[in-house]
């Protein structure tokens, strides 16, 4: 399958930090997805994903959802030809479009029709797109229509201080700079982003380490170089956010998995 990612417009960047497109025929091997820390906006305009529930079930995602923060991997399996157009929204902006405390949907699937009626039209455009620009203009002018962007500027810059570091800066020490208590900033990273500032940093710091395990780097190297205390604790991590080890995952044979890892 082709996948591709493009920047907004200048418009839409304190909203939006990638617009994503995946076309083409799927084999249907269900693969696992890993937390990024973002809280995403799918819409199938080809044939919906199937997902894989932690109890057996199989279920058909619905043709446009709202993904909320991630503390584990979801199974998805491709079928038919895809044709998926998504919105990767900016950790600390995402509550200016949803306009509700973000924890509400941790861990969930959310059908969009529930919170945009229109979005089947919205569908409908996308598949008629002639090509990727036609798709993400489609995708601004939604945005466009519903969007009052209204940030928090402290949980702002911590979630960047937070990704800049590759998850290694400390919690307490940017709570302070920032002016509030540790208590505080959790409750605002909480109705924000989704996640507790931890949490977030987990991910974040678990994501440059999948990257660099799929390069082939020593393990023991990653783990010093992403800040973990040694390679228990980050095989610990791997295995609770990844639900796999990092030897699993430097051979891992999966197509959808490696496309979402955070460059």
């Amino acid at each position: 399958m082709r996948y591709a990612e493009y920047l907004p417009s200048p418009s839409f960047s304190a909203l939006v930090e990638r617009f994503w497109l995946l076309e083409g025929a799927a084999v249907g091997a269900a693969d696992a997805i890993i937390p990024d820390g973002r809280v995403e906006l799918i819409f199938h305009y080809g044939a919906p994903f199937w997902r894989h529930e932690a109890d057996g079930r199989v279920t058909k995602q619905p043709a446009s959802l709202l993904v909320g923060q991630m503390m584990e991997p979801v199974l998805l399996a491709p079928q038919g030809v895809a044709g998926v157009a998504a919105i990767r929204l900016r950790p600390a902006a995402a509550r200016s479009l949803l306009r509700f405390p973000l924890q509400e949907v941790s861990g969930r699937f959310v059908d969009l029709d529930a919170l945009f009626p229109a979005l089947p039209s919205l569908c409908d455009r996308l598949a008629e797109g002639p090509d990727d620009a036609a798709r993400i203009r489609t995708l601004e002018e939604w945005l466009r229509e519903r969007t009052r962007l209204s940030v928090r500027p402290h949980v702002e810059g911590i979630v960047g201080a937070i990704i800049r570091s590759g998850g290694r800066a400390p919690i307490d020490v940017l709570a302070a700079q920032s002016g509030n208590s540790l208590r505080q900033l959790e409750r605002h990273f909480r109705d924000d982003v989704g996640l507790t500032p931890k949490a977030l940093s987990r991910i974040v710091r678990l994501q440059s380490a999948l990257k660099l395990v799929r390069q082939g780097r020593a393990l023991t190297q990653v783990a010093l170089e992403c800040g973990f205390y040694d390679q228990a604790h980050m095989t610990r991590d791997f295995r609770e956010i990844a639900a796999m080890s990092p030897g699993a995952w430097q051979s891992h044979a999966g197509d959808l998995a490696p496309l979402f890892v955070a460059t």
